[in-house]
Protein backbone atom coordinates (compact mmCIF):
# COMPACT_ATOMS: atom_id res chain seq x y z
CA UNK A 1 0.00 0.00 0.00
CA UNK A 2 1.59 3.46 -1.03
CA UNK A 3 2.42 5.69 1.89
CA UNK A 4 -0.30 8.08 2.49
CA UNK A 5 -3.19 5.53 1.39
CA UNK A 6 -6.01 4.63 3.32
CA UNK A 7 -8.45 1.64 3.31
CA UNK A 8 -12.51 0.62 4.29
CA UNK A 9 -13.80 3.19 6.96
CA UNK A 10 -11.08 5.40 7.74
CA UNK A 11 -10.42 6.28 3.70
CA UNK A 12 -14.56 7.23 3.70
CA UNK A 13 -14.29 9.27 7.14
CA UNK A 14 -11.29 11.10 5.40
CA UNK A 15 -13.20 12.34 1.64
CA UNK A 16 -14.10 15.23 1.49
CA UNK A 17 -17.24 16.18 -0.58
CA UNK A 18 -17.66 20.02 -0.90
CA UNK A 19 -17.41 21.66 2.71
CA UNK A 20 -18.97 18.05 4.80
CA UNK A 21 -16.99 14.89 5.18
CA UNK A 22 -18.55 11.79 4.96
CA UNK A 23 -20.10 10.08 7.94
CA UNK A 24 -18.83 6.99 9.54
CA UNK A 25 -20.94 3.51 9.17
CA UNK A 26 -22.13 4.38 13.34
CA UNK A 27 -22.84 8.28 12.89
CA UNK A 28 -25.15 7.33 9.17
CA UNK A 29 -26.89 4.50 11.05
CA UNK A 30 -27.83 6.89 13.57
CA UNK A 31 -28.98 9.36 11.57
CA UNK A 32 -30.95 6.89 9.82
CA UNK A 33 -32.60 5.77 12.39
CA UNK A 34 -33.21 9.28 14.03
CA UNK A 35 -34.37 10.32 10.54
CA UNK A 36 -36.85 7.37 10.34
CA UNK A 37 -37.95 7.78 13.63
CA UNK A 38 -39.17 11.82 13.21
CA UNK A 39 -40.60 11.17 9.36
CA UNK A 40 -43.93 10.33 11.20
CA UNK A 41 -44.16 12.97 12.81
CA UNK A 42 -43.36 15.00 10.14
CA UNK A 43 -45.55 14.09 7.96
CA UNK A 44 -48.20 13.86 10.29
CA UNK A 45 -48.19 17.41 10.63
CA UNK A 46 -50.04 18.72 7.47
CA UNK A 47 -52.90 16.85 8.48
CA UNK A 48 -53.09 17.92 11.71
CA UNK A 49 -53.00 21.61 10.03
CA UNK A 50 -55.58 20.49 7.15
CA UNK A 51 -58.14 19.07 10.00
CA UNK A 52 -58.13 22.68 11.93
CA UNK A 53 -60.33 24.26 9.04
CA UNK A 54 -62.51 27.30 10.38
CA UNK A 55 -66.13 26.73 10.71
CA UNK A 56 -67.75 28.88 7.47
CA UNK A 57 -69.03 32.00 10.38
CA UNK A 58 -65.52 32.41 11.26
CA UNK A 59 -64.08 32.29 7.77
CA UNK A 60 -66.71 35.25 7.13
CA UNK A 61 -65.91 37.44 10.12
CA UNK A 62 -62.03 37.47 9.61
CA UNK A 63 -62.25 37.68 5.78
CA UNK A 64 -65.00 38.72 4.34
CA UNK A 65 -66.93 41.02 6.80
CA UNK A 66 -64.29 43.68 6.46
CA UNK A 67 -65.12 44.92 3.14
CA UNK A 68 -68.84 42.91 2.71
CA UNK A 69 -70.93 43.86 5.94
CA UNK A 70 -73.48 46.27 5.48
CA UNK A 71 -71.92 48.83 7.28
CA UNK A 72 -68.54 48.64 5.37
CA UNK A 73 -70.28 49.93 2.45
CA UNK A 74 -66.94 48.66 0.48
CA UNK A 75 -67.93 45.45 -1.37
CA UNK A 76 -71.76 44.34 -2.22
CA UNK A 77 -73.82 42.93 0.45
CA UNK A 78 -73.25 38.84 -0.06
CA UNK A 79 -75.48 37.52 2.59
CA UNK A 80 -78.86 36.55 0.79
CA UNK A 81 -79.35 33.21 -0.14
CA UNK A 82 -78.79 32.53 -4.13
CA UNK A 83 -82.16 30.68 -5.74
CA UNK A 84 -80.88 27.02 -5.96
CA UNK A 85 -80.69 27.34 -10.06
CA UNK A 86 -77.92 30.10 -9.51
CA UNK A 87 -75.91 27.53 -7.03
CA UNK A 88 -73.52 26.04 -9.41
CA UNK A 89 -73.22 29.47 -11.38
CA UNK A 90 -72.54 31.59 -8.32
CA UNK A 91 -70.29 29.06 -6.07
CA UNK A 92 -67.94 29.12 -9.31
CA UNK A 93 -68.21 32.96 -9.43
CA UNK A 94 -67.44 33.44 -5.80
CA UNK A 95 -64.52 30.56 -5.86
CA UNK A 96 -62.91 32.63 -8.95
CA UNK A 97 -63.17 36.14 -7.06
CA UNK A 98 -62.07 34.75 -4.27
CA UNK A 99 -58.84 33.02 -5.45
CA UNK A 100 -58.05 35.51 -8.27
CA UNK A 101 -59.83 38.97 -7.00
CA UNK A 102 -61.62 41.24 -8.56
CA UNK A 103 -61.49 45.01 -8.94
CA UNK A 104 -60.75 46.63 -5.41
CA UNK A 105 -61.21 42.91 -4.42
CA UNK A 106 -57.87 41.28 -3.25
CA UNK A 107 -57.53 37.57 -4.18
CA UNK A 108 -57.27 35.38 -0.99
CA UNK A 109 -54.68 32.30 -1.94
CA UNK A 110 -54.84 28.59 -0.47
CA UNK A 111 -52.63 29.93 2.36
CA UNK A 112 -55.63 32.41 3.53
CA UNK A 113 -58.52 30.23 3.04
CA UNK A 114 -58.62 26.30 2.65
CA UNK A 115 -60.19 24.91 -0.70
CA UNK A 116 -61.99 22.98 2.13
CA UNK A 117 -62.66 26.20 4.13
CA UNK A 118 -64.13 27.79 0.65
CA UNK A 119 -66.22 25.12 0.07
CA UNK A 120 -68.18 25.28 3.42
CA UNK A 121 -68.18 29.16 2.58
CA UNK A 122 -69.41 28.84 -0.51
CA UNK A 123 -72.37 26.78 0.49
CA UNK A 124 -73.42 28.61 3.76
CA UNK A 125 -73.21 32.49 1.43
CA UNK A 126 -75.46 29.89 -1.09
CA UNK A 127 -78.03 29.42 1.48
CA UNK A 128 -78.30 33.06 2.93
CA UNK A 129 -76.65 31.64 6.56
CA UNK A 130 -75.14 34.86 7.48
CA UNK A 131 -77.89 37.05 6.37
CA UNK A 132 -78.98 37.58 10.20
CA UNK A 133 -74.95 37.91 11.25
CA UNK A 134 -74.61 41.01 8.48
CA UNK A 135 -77.91 43.00 10.57
CA UNK A 136 -76.30 42.26 13.59
CA UNK A 137 -72.69 44.06 12.47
Amino acid sequence: MPHGELKGDTAMQNTTIGPLRLLSNTRLKSLALLGGLLLPMVVSVPNAVASEAREPAEVYRQICAHCHALDKAVGPEITMAFPETAHEAWGNYIRTTVRNGRGAMPSFREAKVSDEELDALIQALMYGEFADTAEEE
